[in-house]
């Protein structure tokens, strides 16, 4: 359920930040769909290579949850400046007009995943045998 969260909470942010951001747009011209849906595809990807969420977000201490925040951010920001690279690699997907742009979308992308994770059910911890 917490791994459903995160892929559901990173397409919705994708999508949300795709829609809110006035510097991400679609390359093509019926629509930023499967730009999106190729975004969130290398973001799920990169983010289940390189996990950078908390294990129980509510239980996490500050200084932990801060960190991994940061850390997080700074990832998403390089995922939509690569999203935008691959896209002109390809000529298909989105188009990230700057730095700043990217920033914003980290942040969009990583606040709406820690919301979804929040949100719902927690994972047990585990027992000692």
């Amino acid at each position: 359920m917490y791994k459903r969260r995160r892929f559901l909470g990173t397409y919705l942010a994708v999508a949300a930040a795709t829609a809110l951001l006035p510097g991400i747009t679609s390359r093509l011209d019926d629509g930023a769909a499967w730009g999106v849906i190729l975004a969130g595809a290398v973001f799920v990807i990169v983010n289940q290579l390189i996990y950078t969420y908390p294990h129980a977000i509510r239980s996490a201490p500050p200084l932990a949850l801060l960190i991994l925040t940061v850390v997080g951010v700074a990832q998403d920001t390089l995922l939509w400046l690569l999203v935008s690279w691959i896209g002109g690699q390809l000529d298909y997907g989105l188009h990230v007009d700057g730095f700043l742009t990217a920033l914003l979308g980290g942040l969009v992308v990583r606040a709406v995943v820690l919301a979804l994770i929040y949100v719902g059910p927690q994972p047990q911890p585990e027992a000692a045998s």
